[in-house]
């Protein structure tokens, strides 16, 4: 961690070293100067480090290892949650405890060692299922989305039958409307109603919601002084434009109802601006957002108890969501769910699962997903709230303005092979700057590479000479991002320490958030100026072969 505007010796500024200062003005370099023959194989990047893992869609840096346990304290201490899941019919091997990710799913014990294993079969008429985005005016014209929102109705249909309790009119209509924004509403309302009077287990499941008194992390609960204390104007604004949202969807809460009167249907409660805050804030970091009916158009699915889940990188993720049985014919066809479901020992119809992807050794191994698996951070705090430390998706800044640093795209290959040679990539870096440094290689390059780049690129002297010009430019503009932050990375590290030992005034849980976000902004940018200093030292440097 840095203190702003420095630099440790070793990350000693590119523009001061006499070295860069030969290759950034094209002087000539070393005779060998990373004139790569192709027959050499001796200092190639190893797959363990960069390796791509395409399953996922991540470029992940670590083997396949599972992370080390650590005890997990039980926060349903009178079996009230896993009683609650039982009442829903929804098949588990789970337990709701608090680890080193807060609160979140732990398994009953070993499960999933010879095959994958269901953790989670929560059925879909327990969970709210609603149409999501603009209805496409031509699809509609055309009748392609009809099976899309008549699986949509039959699905609210069953909601209401299974929690005996049926949606208000004023809630329905924006369920059916073709606006984006209307159905968003409509299931912000929903999920606000039903936690009053969905039925007995969505009113007891609302027990276990996060509160918006504080307990809540979420830029859509965020006040003014907790929005700047993300140090990031932009994100600052996109929060402040959906709070906008939001306060104009509220205005049409009294709309709706209105509408729903003049068609002697029920209303809805009209909940103040704070409280449709929450629902949007439940539904835009808890809904899994999933195809139904044979149009496979996007649904917005609330899901209960699986959505206590937490999220981390690809490494640690230890299961994965999917929602089954929505086709038109499955939701249709009763006969076919009931035999499914004895075949099945109860599982079976429309439902959302959650499986293994590796086995998991205890009860205190976490349960782990990934609500988006290429998102970065700025996403994450916009959408969930939190933000992760070692982020491969990162996005480091670029000047806008037609510079080498804004347009330059060094060689994947030889920057993967530098960060090796001078030791910043190697099988003892911390995982969290092993998943940096690919980010670092990802933005600087414009892309990770492949296995064939890796093996084909060469460099000469002038080309050494440009990438040497170019690292120099991006780096520069990188240190100038980081010493305009208000705050250095190191003070950021000593007001976390504060908050959690609860020493420091004013210290929400937005605030700690976005004090973990601006610090990891920090982290990674100096990450990403190590690694260019020693990409252009490594450029200079004889390597000893024979041509």
């Amino acid at each position: 961690t840095l203190p702003r505007g420095r630099l440790p010796n070793a990350m000693a500024s590119a523009t001061a070293s006499p070295r860069v200062q030969g290759i950034a003005a094209g002087r000539s370099l070393a005779r060998s100067a990373r004139l790569r023959p192709a027959p050499v194989r001796t200092r190639r990047p190893s797959p363990s480090r960069w390796r791509i893992t395409t399953s996922a869609g991540l470029l992940d840096a670590l083997e396949a290892k599972v992370p080390q346990s650590s005890t997990a304290e039980d926060v349903d201490e009178k079996s009230e949650f896993r009683s609650l899941m039982e009442k829903a019919g929804v098949k588990h091997q789970v337990r709701l405890a608090s680890g080193a990710r807060g609160r979140g799913l732990f398994p009953t014990g070993p499960v999933g060692w010879t095959e994958s294993a269901v953790l989670l079969s929560v059925p879909l008429d327990v969970c709210i299922c609603a149409p999501f985005g603009d209805e496409d005016a031509v699809a509609n014209e055309l009748g392609l989305n009809d099976g899309y929102k008549d699986t949509c109705t039959i699905l609210r249909r069953a909601w209401q039958r299974r929690n005996g309790a049926k949606v208000p009119e004023a809630i329905v209509s924006l369920l059916d409307s073709g606006s984006g924004d209307d159905r968003e509403l409509g299931v912000a309302l929903w999920v606000l109603w039903a936690c009053e009077n969905g039925g007995e287990v969505w009113e007891a499941y609302a027990r276990w919601l996060p509160k918006p008194d504080g307990q809540m992390p979420s830029l859509l609960l965020a006040n003014e002084r907790e929005l700047t204390q993300l140090q990031d104007p932009t994100l600052a604004g996109e929060a402040r434009r959906l709070h906008d949202a939001m306060a104009a969807a509220h205005k049409k809460i009294a709309v709706a109802n209105a509408e729903a009167r003049s068609m002697n249907g029920r209303t809805v409660r009209e909940f103040t601006l704070e409280e449709l805050r929450w629902g949007f804030a439940l539904m835009a970091s808890r809904a899994v957002a999933s195809p139904v009916g044979d149009g496979a158009s996007a649904a917005a699915i609330m899901v209960p108890f699986f959505d206590m889940a937490n999220h981390d990188d690809a490494s640690a993720v230890s299961a994965i969501k999917s929602v089954r049985g929505t086709e038109d014919g499955d939701v249709d066809n009763g006969m076919r769910v009931a035999v499914e479901r004895a075949i099945n020992q109860g599982v079976g119809g429309p439902r959302v699962v959650l499986e293994t992807t590796r086995g998991l050794r205890n009860a205190d191994d976490e349960i782990v997903i990934q609500y988006d698996p290429s998102a970065e951070n700025r996403e994450l705090m916009l959408r969930y709230g939190f933000s992760l430390r070692g982020n491969v998706n990162e996005k480091l800044p670029r000047p806008d303005d037609g510079s080498p640093a804004s347009t330059c795209a060094l060689t994947p290959g030889a920057l993967k092979l530098a960060l090796e040679a001078k030791g910043l990539m190697r099988e003892s870096t911390p995982p969290e700057e092993r998943r940096r440094l690919i980010s670092v290689v990802a933005n600087a390059c414009l892309g990770l590479g492949g296995p064939a780049e890796d093996d084909s690129w060469e460099l000469d002297e002038d080309a050494c000479a440009k990438e040497a010009m170019d690292a120099v430019a991006l780096r520069m503009h990188w240190q100038q991002v980081l010493d305009a932050f208000e705050t250095s990375a190191v003070e950021d590290e000593s007001l976390l320490t504060a908050a959690k030992a609860g020493v420091l005034p004013g210290a929400t849980v937005n605030v700690v958030c976005a004090v973990e976000y601006r610090m990891e902004r920090k982290t990674a940018l100096a990450t990403g100026i190590k690694a260019l200093d020693a990409y252009v030292e490594w450029l200079s440097e004889d390597d000893g072969e024979e041509e």
